[in-house]
């Protein structure tokens, strides 16, 4: 299989389950734009794409760009811990001109499995 981005009125998902080509830069959702896009709360998800026992061995980075930025950030909850599967969280970050994206940045982010991440309103 291939990795895929899932778009619908309410969502945007990556679905990866191969580590992404080197040197490409990653594999990620669509942009969110909250605030132009009327977004009024963001969540924030990562899950297992395929329902067995196996656990998917996957880094997944949630990254934020604010107004002017010429590079995406990844972002940190302020406890310092990092998102595992089956995370979700609502990001209340509504200001203007802020962006958001997740993926897996490069193939070594990738060893096994297949998720499912993205964004839902």
């Amino acid at each position: 299989m291939a990795n895929s981005k899932v778009s619908g009125a309410f969502h945007e998902y990556a679905v990866v389950n191969t580590a992404p080509a080197p040197d490409s830069g990653g594999y990620y959702t669509n942009v969110i734009s909250p605030r132009k896009s009327k977004i009024r709360k963001l969540y924030f998800s990562i899950r297992e794409t395929v329902d067995d026992s196996s656990v998917s061995v996957i880094v997944v980075a949630l990254q934020f760009r604010c107004i002017k930025d010429s590079r995406w950030t990844d972002y940190v909850p302020l406890d310092g811990s990092s998102f595992a599967i089956g995370n979700r969280v609502v990001l209340e970050d509504m200001g203007e001109g802020i962006q958001w994206r997740a993926g897996v940045v490069d193939d070594s982010d990738f060893t096994s499995g297949s998720l499912t991440f993205g964004f839902d309103w």
